[in-house]
């Protein structure tokens, strides 16, 4: 039985199965399902992830072009959590690196459609914030990917 809950998608979750442990030719059934979930709504991804891929310019990005369809847009709503999140966490992205630009707006994305974000970051402090903090003092859900396969039914094969 799969959870049919709504997911939202951190960079993390796509670059590191990518390069890494769900590589296409490892698990092509990751990257044959997740297409599908965006396409029925049951995963999210927002543009500012788009925009992260595009810089990382790996194969990852040519990927996202021919397979994501939808990405969910910067509304005023979720403008406006990032903006209290941004408040309370500034540290949640590092500008001088350009590193976890997405962060706040992965989170922000989850809290206005009611999805769970899924990322592999570590949780982080108050002191140095990272995704799975944040959504714990926003009462976000979050998981890593392996447990978004895990839930999701993702098939690897």
């Amino acid at each position: 039985m799969t959870d049919e809950r709504t997911w939202c998608l951190d960079t993390s979750a796509l670059i590191n199965p990518w390069k890494g442990y769900y590589a296409p030719d490892l698990a092509p059934g990751y990257w044959r399902t997740l297409p599908e979930m965006v396409m029925r709504g049951r995963a999210v991804v927002s543009e500012e992830v788009r925009e992260e891929i595009e810089r990382a310019d790996d194969g990852l990005w040519s990927w996202t072009q021919a397979n994501i369809s939808s990405w969910h847009p910067l509304t005023d709503e979720v403008q406006a959590v990032v903006t209290e999140i941004m408040a309370r966490w500034a540290r949640l992205v590092d500008s001088r690196k350009l590193r976890s630009r997405a962060d706040p707006f992965v989170i922000a994305t989850a809290k206005v459609v009611g999805a769970t974000v899924v990322t592999s970051e570590g949780y982080g402090t108050e002191n140095k914030p990272q995704i799975p903090y944040v959504c714990g003092q926003l009462d976000v859900q979050c998981v890593d990917i392996f447990e978004f396969v895990r839930l999701a039914g993702i098939p690897l094969v």
